[in-house]
């Protein structure tokens, strides 16, 4: 190995971990402060959100567009995980998303790995998009009686759209490797997407 191309692989392995690190807000990002959002609103804004998410799913086939829509959906669902654990008082709801946090902080590692294998040059995302962003906003300043709702009405789109992306992918992507991580991560995404539903029905029952 040549001390350049070494340097290289370096900075790679760098930037890619950097890059799905912990999620942070987008850049001088100021969320609301719980108790400040109406849940409504949010239900209208999530609705729209998600059909827009849903068409971008199933339209996903290069490497570039799976990385950024992957790792964006590991970034919003292990920070939503962490304010649902603060502000959940709902047992069932805390134990998903303590596997939430824990599933998706694993999905983000194996995506990471498949990458360095096959020195891909992609360029993952650093921040939460706007979508994203948004709904993290919602989920902090829910009210309290609201929280549960609205935390699990997320998780039944978004994992309905990561299995979109997922399914997707897995058929037409360009990068065998990563269409193989695609195939496998898909079964996990249908079981979590199962659950999120059971919970959901609960709150809505």
């Amino acid at each position: 190995m040549t001390a350049r191309f070494a340097l290289s692989l370096a900075a790679l392995l760098a930037s890619t971990s950097l890059s799905f690190a912990a999620p942070p807000d987008q850049p001088g990002h100021i969320s609301p402060q719980p108790n400040t959002e109406n849940n409504t609103v949010s239900a209208v804004k999530d609705t729209a959100g998600h059909a827009v998410g849903t068409v971008s799913a199933e339209l996903t086939t290069k490497l570039q567009d799976f990385v950024t829509a992957a790792a964006t959906s590991d970034m919003y669902e292990v920070e939503a995980a962490k304010i649902a654990l603060q502000r959940s008082h709902d047992s069932k709801v805390k134990a998903f998303a303590r596997r939430m946090e824990s599933a998706h902080t694993q999905t983000t590692d194996e995506l990471k790995a498949t990458l360095t294998k096959i020195n891909a040059t992609v360029t993952p995302p650093s921040a939460l998009d706007d979508r994203r962003q948004g709904m993290i906003d919602e989920l902090r300043g829910a009210k309290d009686a609201d929280f549960d709702n609205r935390y699990m009405s997320q998780q039944v789109d978004a994992h309905n759209e990561a299995l979109t992306l997922m399914d997707r992918y897995a058929k037409d992507g360009d990068t065998p490797a990563v269409k193989s991580f695609a195939a496998k991560t898909r079964t996990a995404v249908q079981s979590h997407l199962d659950m999120a539903k059971k919970l959901l029905d609960k709150h809505n029952s």
